[in-house]
């Protein structure tokens, strides 16, 4: 089980996760994506069912809003200033690290296809990466113009949220 912590809010929580149960505080819960569509889902918890959209905003906070609430969101845990992970550690046993301008997994998922590869020059919500979880797939976009630094990923790769997959400058 994937541990970590969240802040939401002022109060932080421990959460584990695996692919259909994760726990929050310890206490036990069903989940699933309904549906998925960039960065708005439909997650059903335990039978009751969210709206949920993730953004980052331009000061690089996390904002998830969960049936119209805005929630400030930041995962603990992650270690910040680590180097990206080389090409092997991209794999489910990599380990999660916080990397400056990484896109990211948001839950354990198989690469589809990579559109992009370093020294490429992307555009503010270019598609670079296609993902597929829960038999559904999802497109990791460029947040901003840029140049591609790394791939640390390819099609047919098990990825584990956290892991950077595509770093930009």
């Amino acid at each position: 089980m994937k541990e970590f912590r969240l802040k939401v809010k002022d109060r932080t929580y421990a959460i584990g996760m695996d692919p259909d149960r994760m726990a929050v505080e310890g206490f036990g819960l069903s989940w699933e994506i309904a549906r998925a569509h960039e960065n708005h889902f439909r997650v059903a918890i335990d039978g009751i069912y969210y709206q949920v959209e993730l953004r980052e905003e331009e000061n690089g906070r996390l904002v998830a809003v969960v049936d119209g609430v805005e929630y400030p969101v930041e995962p603990i845990g992650l270690v910040r200033g680590r180097p990206a992970p080389t090409r092997k550690a991209a794999g489910p046993a990599a380990v999660a690290g916080a990397v400056e301008g990484a896109l990211t997994a948001m839950m354990p998922s198989k690469v589809i296809a990579v559109h992009v590869k370093a020294g490429d020059h992307v555009q503010a919500g270019q598609v670079v990466l296609v993902l597929e979880a829960m038999k559904m797939e999802s497109e990791l976009k460029a947040p901003r113009e840029g140049t591609v630094k790394a791939v640390n990923c390819a099609p047919g790769d098990s990825v584990n949220p956290g892991v950077p997959l595509v770093v930009m400058d």
